[in-house]
Order: C-alpha cells, then sequence, then structure tokens
C-alpha cells in the first residue's frame, strides 16, 4: 500500500467530490463553467483545443475528465471544488490516506499519489452507498462505464461483462481502476497500478493478465 504515482486514476475521486458538492447542493449540473487560460493541459483530451473562454456546463466537464480523461476538464474541476487544499482534506476524511493532488494536469512528473487500497477503499464506499447519493452514485458509474480507453483492464474480461473504470497513463505508471458485473451476478473491485521505467510497455500485458485471470476465477467460481 505505498504510494505512487496516480495519473488520471486521480480523476476517480475528483469525480465523487464533483457529485457529492451536486448532492450538497453546491454545484448544479447545468452550471456553466467557463475554460480559462490557466486551464489548459496538454495531454489527454479535446478542450485544450479551445479558445479560453469556452463554456461547459459542470456535468459536460466531468463527463469529459472521465470519458475522454481531460486533463483540461481536471483542472476546471479542481478549481471549481476549491483547490487541491481543500480536495486532499476531502479525500483524508474519507479515509484515503495517501491520495493526494500536488500539480495541476498533466502532471507528467508523477507528484499526484494513490494506492490501489485507496482506490478499492472510495470505489467500494460509493458503490455501498456512501459518500453520494445513490442518484448520484448511479451517474458517476454510468460515466466511468464509458471510458473510452478500453486497453486494459477491459481486455481481460468476457463480452457481456460491465465494467465502469479509469485508466492512468504516465511515462512511470500505468494504472486501471474498476468496477465489473459479471453475467453471473457477481461484482468485484479491481485496482492495478504498475510502476514502469520510461514507458515499458510489459506493463499493459501484466495489467490484462492480472485482469483476465481474476475474471476467470470469479466466473467460474461457485463462491
Amino acid at each position: 500500500n505505498v504510494a505512487i504515482a496516480a495519473a488520471s486514476t486521480i480523476k476517480v475521486p475528483i469525480l465523487v467530490a464533483f457529485f457529492q458538492a451536486v448532492d450538497q447542493g453546491r454545484i448544479k449540473l447545468d452550471d456553466m463553467l467557463t475554460m480559462e487560460e490557466s486551464h489548459i493541459a496538454e495531454g489527454s483530451g479535446d478542450m485544450q483545443f479551445r479558445r479560453p473562454g469556452t463554456k461547459y456546463t459542470a456535468l459536460q466537464t466531468a463527463t469529459k475528465m472521465i470519458v475522454i480523461s481531460d486533463n483540461t476538464a481536471t483542472n476546471m474541476l479542481i478549481e471549481t471544488l476549491g483547490g487541491s487544499e481543500v480536495l486532499n482534506q476531502l479525500f483524508q476524511s474519507w479515509g484515503l490516506k495517501n491520495t493526494t493532488i500536488n500539480d495541476s494536469l498533466p502532471d507528467l512528473s508523477g507528484t499526484n499519489t494513490t494506492t490501489p487500497k485507496d482506490l478499492i477503499n472510495l470505489i467500494s464506499q460509493v458503490n455501498q452507498g456512501g459518500l453520494v447519493s445513490l442518484k448520484s452514485r448511479d451517474r458517476l458509474f454510468r460515466i466511468m462505464e464509458r471510458t473510452k480507453n478500453d486497453s486494459l483492464l477491459p481486455r481481460g474480461i468476457g463480452r457481456g461483462t460491465i465494467i465502469a473504470h479509469k485508466t492512468g497513463n504516465l511515462k512511470s505508471v500505468l494504472a486501471d481502476v474498476g468496477m465489473i458485473d459479471l453475467l453471473n451476478g457477481k461484482r468485484y473491485l479491481l485496482a492495478v497500478l504498475v510502476k514502469r521505467p520510461d514507458d515499458e510497455q510489459t506493463a499493459v500485458d501484466l495489467i490484462r493478465d492480472v485482469s483476465k485471470k481474476t475474471y476467470q476465477y470469479l466466473e467460474s467460481s461457485e463462491q
């Protein structure tokens, strides 16, 4: 449970914080957020190619943050939610001991941190009806089900299996965390974060293999 670079998995606790703020009435899904020059980030996402001053609804921004892993959207939400210090205190209050935002996205140096245990703890709490309302929980997982990058955990599961997940990708780390619903009615959570040297591609195979073996065991198990 050693903290490592979170990459874009840090967007999962930010998403939970967003829906918690919605439930508390501090943000409305149709509130208009303005993209400023300071929000624009390279890497994942298409918002970086829009002009500063472009407006998006809060829900559009949160959705882009997850579905296409938009870094600019993430920076907009971090600011909207009160900044990194406020979010870090919130993460601590949820029991996420090693999950911190130390830099804006894309955080290429990997200073934002988390652990598999923290990510599973978070998704488990949300799944069990904690932290956000049931309506927000369902909306949150539906957004995660739409994640475009299907190159990691989804490659290890069978057809018809539903996965709500979020990937993370830096040269130094590769990750995927998700909630998987099997056709036999079982549900399981899986988080795999792999340190790697300079974009090492064997990390891809490792995550796919862990996903496949976990799926095969739980899909065939009578437990």
